[in-house]
């Protein structure tokens, strides 16, 4: 799999969360934001292109139909957080906290979660295509009815996590934390899986196993 990574700008004018989020401000692109808050913000149908987000907080926040296109999150918390029926392309999120965040309906292409907290996530009906979890944590997050196409996962915790009626194409899970997910055995046709979870999930599927 080639992971394509946010391509930036050489220079980012320095900008201010409240004064480029707001109903009538103009799409956002060739900028970089450091250390600022922003709550209670409700907006819908913004392009963010070539920006880079270091240590911002989005609180109590909605940010519905936005399009993010090479943007880089790094050390961010959108916890709790609502982006649904959202585009990332060619994103990174890096050290960043997405607890409890909804991304329903949301297309990922082209994007990264890296060392990214990510518990209790809704990922509802979201599709993914060509996109890399690398040591974060998605447990008991929701993923029912997603679609997954070039994944990569590296040493990920999905414990709890529900797949339910989630296509997954070949994905190899050797490295990450699948105990107590949600899904239906079928569901794993071509994914590669460590002898241990096999084990687990005929344990958890009620059936005996003889060492």
């Amino acid at each position: 799999m080639q992971l394509i990574f946010p391509v930036l700008p050489d220079r980012l004018a320095s900008g201010q969360l409240a004064q480029s989020f707001f109903p009538d401000a103009d799409d956002i692109r060739g900028m970089q934001f450091a250390a600022q808050t922003i709550q209670g913000l409700e907006l819908r149908g913004f392009d963010v292109e070539g920006c880079r987000f270091s240590g911002c907080r989005f609180v109590s926040c909605r940010l519905e139909g936005f399009r993010f296109r090479d943007v880089l999150f790094e050390s961010c918390d959108l916890s709790n957080a609502q982006l649904p029926d959202s585009a990332f392309s060619r994103v990174a999120f890096r050290n960043c906290k997405i607890s409890g965040a909804a991304f329903s309906g949301t297309l990922f292409r082209d994007t990264a979660f890296s060392h990214t907290i990510a518990p209790y996530a809704n990922f509802l009906g979201s599709r993914w295509k060509n996109c890399l979890w690398q040591s974060s944590d998605f447990s008991e997050s929701f993923f029912a009815e997603a679609r997954f196409s070039a994944m990569a996962l590296e040493e990920c915790r999905l414990a709890k996590a529900d797949f339910s009626r989630a296509r997954l194409e070949p994905t190899d899970f050797r490295s990450s934390d699948i105990s107590g997910i949600r899904w239906d055995p079928s569901q794993l046709k071509g994914c590669t899986i460590s002898y241990e979870q096999a084990v687990e999930l005929a344990l958890a599927a009620g059936i005996r196993v003889a060492y």
